[in-house]
């Protein structure tokens, strides 16, 4: 989600993304953050059209980058059916308590959940 959130709000190229911020050794992680940010950079549009048939009196746009990221790395994972449905969206809703605003664990859950 971080490097989603980055890119989403700073425009930087997703290799200095990725050099800022995966410094890890655990490769199952480092492979499992560029594959899924990559895949949601690759369906971007595709993503975020899904995304706004769920999003009643919004538009993706008027999203904060974290409620953004959330839900396009959630939609991501969701279309590769690699994580069961509910661990996905119970993540998407953990992180959101974590670094959103009240409101949004319950929005970002009621988006996921319709997708």
């Amino acid at each position: 989600m971080t490097c989603i959130y980055q890119y989403l709000l700073t425009g930087k190229d997703i290799d200095d993304i990725f050099s800022e911020n995966l410094d890890i050794d655990d490769k199952e992680s480092i492979s499992y953050i560029v594959n899924n940010t990559v895949g949601v950079l690759n369906n971007l549009d595709e993503l975020i059209a899904r995304i706004e048939l769920f999003l009643t009196d919004y538009q993706f746009d008027r999203l904060g980058y974290l409620e953004q990221s959330i839900l396009l790395l959630g939609a991501y994972e969701l279309d590769q059916k690699q994580i069961d449905r509910p661990v996905i969206i119970n993540e998407a809703i953990e992180i959101a308590k974590q670094y959103c605003d009240k409101d949004a664990p319950k929005f970002i859950n009621g988006v996921l959940d319709n997708l």
